[in-house]
């Protein structure tokens, strides 16, 4: 009788302990959204030499706004594909925009474009 009676409150501890977890995901809660980076495989290209584009952010419902001052975005969400053509050699400036309904980060990313030789 005492076995069972403690094998009993062994399992409901277990139950009790696993259901009080803590929720460890990547929003606070407020709304906040934060861009913790803003990489590309390569910031010197030649022209018409494509280079990928990478957006790592936290917050809830994210959506993604990317635009280009020259030179051409392809793709959408957190990573794109960015290449200029000889109209557009010097540095351009990409700027990523990420939000939700409450809040937004924006951040920029400098890449030189070099002409033909």
């Amino acid at each position: 009788m005492m076995t069972k009676i403690l094998y009993s409150l062994i399992l409901l501890v277990a139950i009790l302990s696993s259901s009080c977890t803590k929720d460890e995901s990547k929003s606070d809660g407020t709304g906040n959204v934060t861009i913790e980076s803003l990489i590309a495989d390569d910031t010197v290209l030649n022209v018409w030499v494509p280079t990928k584009i990478t957006v790592t952010a936290s917050g809830d419902e994210l959506i993604y706004n990317w635009e280009a001052d020259h030179g051409e975005l392809n793709g959408s969400g957190s990573q794109v594909e960015y290449m200029a053509g000889t109209c557009c050699t010097g540095i351009n400036t990409i700027t990523c925009t990420v939000a939700n309904s409450t809040k937004s980060d924006s951040k920029q990313i400098k890449i030189r474009i070099l002409p033909f030789k």
